[in-house]
C-alpha cells in the first residue's frame, strides 16, 4: 500500500470517529425528551461500554493482558474517575442544558488546558505560538457563549462552568493516561478506565435509575448504540488512524466533530448559529488545532514519555 493510501485511511479513521462522536448531543437530546436522566444516561454508557471492551481485549488479546502492575493504578484509577466518570456527567450535564454545538465547542477547550496544564506541572515555555493558541481559544469561547453582549448571553455561569470543566476533565485523560500509555495496550487501558468510571457514574445514576424504566425500544436501542458504537467502535477507529497519522494531525482531523455537532444542531434540531458564534467557533477549532501541532512538537523535541492513549468520548 502507497504512503498516501496509507495516511488517507487514518484520515478517515479519525473523520469517522470525530463524526460519530459528532452525534453524541443530538442523540442523548432525544433521549432526555424521553424522560432519561443524564446521570442515568452516562452510567449506561459507561457500563455497556465497559462489557464491550473488556470482551473485546479478552477475546483479541486474551486474560493475561489485563494483568497491570500494581503502580499502574496509580494512574488508571483517576483516569476512570475524573477522565472518563467526571467527564462524562460534565460534557452531557452541559448538552443537556445548552445546544449540541456549543457544548461541543466548549470541549474543544481541552488543548488549551492541557497546554495550561504542562506550563503549570511540567515547566513546558509556553512561547508565542501556544500563547497564540491560548488566545484564540479563549477568545473563540467568549464569542461562542455571546460574552460580547452580557444581556443575551448564551449560555449561564452554570453551564459556562460545566462545559470548561469537561475540556479540562477530557484533557486530564491525556495527563493521567501517558505514564501507562508505554506500558499498556490502548484498549486494556479503556477497559480499566471504564470500568472505574462506571462505578463512579453508577452511584451517580442511582436516584435517577427509573428513568430508564418503561422506554421505548428505540430508546433502548440508542443507549446501546451510545455504548457500543459511540464508545467501543468510534475508539477503536481513532485508535487505527492514530497509528497512520501523528497525535497532532489526527487531533487536527478530530476537528470535525463540532462542525458535525454545530451542522446537525441547526438541520434537526433548529439552534440558531449568529455570526459572532460562527467566528467563535472557527477560533476555538484553529486554537486547538495550534496547541495540538505544538504539543507533538514538543514532545518529539524533548523527548519525553510515549504520547497518552486517544481519549474516549
Amino acid at each position: 500500500m502507497s504512503s498516501f493510501k496509507y495516511r488517507l485511511l487514518g484520515v478517515l479513521a479519525v473523520g469517522v470517529a470525530a463524526s460519530i462522536w459528532g452525534t453524541l448531543g443530538f442523540f442523548a437530546k432525544i433521549l432526555y425528551a424521553e424522560g432519561v436522566s443524564f446521570e442515568a444516561l452516562v452510567a449506561v454508557r459507561a457500563s455497556i461500554g465497559w462489557i464491550a471492551m473488556l470482551l473485546f481485549v479478552l477475546l483479541a488479546r486474551g486474560a493475561a493482558s489485563l494483568r497491570v502492575a500494581r503502580r499502574d493504578f496509580l494512574f488508571l484509577v483517576p483516569l476512570g474517575l475524573v477522565g472518563v466518570g467526571a467527564f462524562y456527567l460534565l460534557y452531557f450535564f452541559t448538552v443537556r442544558e445548552s445546544t449540541v454545538g456549543t457544548a461541543a465547542i466548549l470541549l474543544y477547550s481541552s488543548p488549551a488546558f492541557v497546554s495550561l496544564l504542562a506550563w503549570f506541572f511540567l515547566r513546558e515555555a509556553l512561547g508565542v505560538l501556544r500563547v497564540l493558541a491560548l488566545a484564540l481559544t479563549f477568545g473563540g469561547i467568549f464569542l461562542v457563549v455571546g460574552g460580547y453582549d452580557p444581556a443575551a448571553l448564551e449560555v449561564g455561569p452554570l453551564v459556562l462552568a460545566t462545559g470548561l470543566l469537561s475540556g479540562l476533565t477530557y484533557g486530564l485523560y491525556s495527563i493521567f493516561g501517558k505514564p501507562v500509555a508505554g506500558r499498556l495496550d490502548p484498549a486494556v487501558i479503556l477497559s480499566y478506565a471504564l470500568g472505574f468510571g462506571a462505578v463512579l457514574l453508577v452511584l451517580f445514576a442511582l436516584p435517577t435509575i427509573d428513568t430508564l424504566v418503561g422506554l421505548s425500544l428505540g430508546s433502548y436501542v440508542l443507549l446501546f448504540m451510545l455504548a457500543v458504537v459511540h464508545t467501543s467502535i468510534a475508539f477503536g477507529l481513532y485508535t487505527a488512524g492514530l497509528k497512520r497519522l501523528e497525535a497532532g494531525q489526527a487531533a487536527i482531523v478530530a476537528t470535525v466533530e463540532p462542525v458535525v455537532a454545530g451542522a446537525i444542531g441547526v438541520v434537526l434540531l433548529d439552534e440558531r448559529l449568529a455570526a459572532p458564534k460562527v467566528l467563535g467557533a472557527l477560533l476555538v477549532l484553529a486554537g486547538a488545532a495550534l496547541a495540538q501541532v505544538r504539543l507533538e512538537k514538543a514532545s518529539r523535541r524533548e523527548d519525553v514519555s510515549p504520547e497518552a492513549p486517544s481519549r474516549p468520548r
